[in-house]
């Protein structure tokens, strides 16, 4: 199941934020595991975080609780200006690339989930990866559908 959620998410983030990129002519690896070392200038991760799993929003039929995901976003910064640009952009909710809206745009990841949710208190700010690349991170909710 965790595994079907995590391609479901990296679907919709190819869709939703690789769509508009890619007609901009920006490439974006978007994948729903944890990338080690990025081919393309802007990656998106998707890959369970520590600890995977909420239990204070377990429920009857849903004992363990949500599925906790990371989302992560990263650019190179060696065309700095244009980099950074696309992450303001990753992180502004109101923009066509909100990584936020786009995880948020389908609640069902085709019938994996119930309810997928940022949790808004978790937003990382900018983080440094190594010396080429800055990024953030989100924490993002899902509730598994139990069948």
């Amino acid at each position: 199941m965790l595994r079907n959620i995590l391609d479901e998410l990296a679907q919709v983030l190819r869709e939703e934020v690789g769509g508009p990129l890619s007609t901009d002519g920006i490439d974006a690896e978007i994948e729903a595991r944890l990338v080690m070392s990025p081919s393309e200038a802007v990656v998106l991760d998707v890959y369970p975080s520590a600890p995977s799993r909420d239990s204070e929003a377990a429920a009857f039929g849903d004992l363990s609780g949500f599925y906790v995901v990371t989302v992560r976003a990263r650019v190179t910064v060696t065309d700095d200006a244009n980099a950074q640009d696309i992450l303001v952009d990753m992180i502004d909710d109101e923009h066509d690339l909100s990584v936020a809206a786009a995880v948020e745009s389908d609640p069902s990841l085709n019938g994996y989930a119930t309810q997928v949710a940022v949790d808004p208190d978790s937003f990382s700010g900018l983080l440094e990866f190594g010396n080429t690349m800055v990024g953030c991170t989100w924490r993002v909710l899902v509730g598994a559908a139990v069948s």
